[in-house]
């Protein structure tokens, strides 16, 4: 079955899955406070976090709306095994976006996979069969400035 993928514009969207690499604290800080702006504007949101270790550290607990897999959740061939990962996939999301660097295989997996009507992430002329939208940043650019592009190109689609 193909999925229906179309534009959904920030303000519109109800529901928000947001995919990250949270080995870095800081970055975990980052989307933790995205999120709360999120539920602020009364949206629904999920995130989930990719922790390039083996194991979780002790700050990395599920919470309510923030899960995490690992490395242990990986195969091979580097392709993430994990029921929150599954969850995230199936979950039918209005908007999912991207928030880790494009080298983070298992976050671009995920991003292509998942049955969300909108897909974000950043610009990859390789990948653009994982998004709907791809945003230019230097490639360098922190979590923070992603958000802030993302969410200012997200508010200025008008869906419906």
């Amino acid at each position: 079955m193909k999925l229906e993928r179309q534009a959904v514009g920030f303000n519109e969207a109800k529901k928000i899955g947001l995919l990250y690499d949270a080995t870095d604290l800081k970055d975990y800080e980052a989307v933790k406070q995205f999120v709360k702006d999120i539920r602020a504007q009364q949206k629904e949101v999920m995130a989930l976090g990719f922790v390039d270790k083996k194991e979780l550290s002790q700050n990395q607990f599920a919470q309510l709306g923030l899960e995490f897999f690992s490395k242990k959740n990986l195969n091979w061939k580097m392709i993430p095994s994990h029921k929150a990962v599954t969850n995230f996939i199936n979950e039918k999301f209005d908007i999912v976006i991207n928030l880790g660097k494009n080298e983070i295989f298992p976050l671009r997996y995920i991003a292509a996979l998942s049955k969300a009507r909108f897909r974000v992430g950043r610009f990859d002329k390789q990948f653009t069969f994982c998004y709907d939208l791809m945003i230019q940043t230097e490639n360098d650019s922190d979590i923070r400035h992603f958000i802030h592009q993302a969410e200012n190109y997200l508010k200025q689609i008008k869906s419906s």
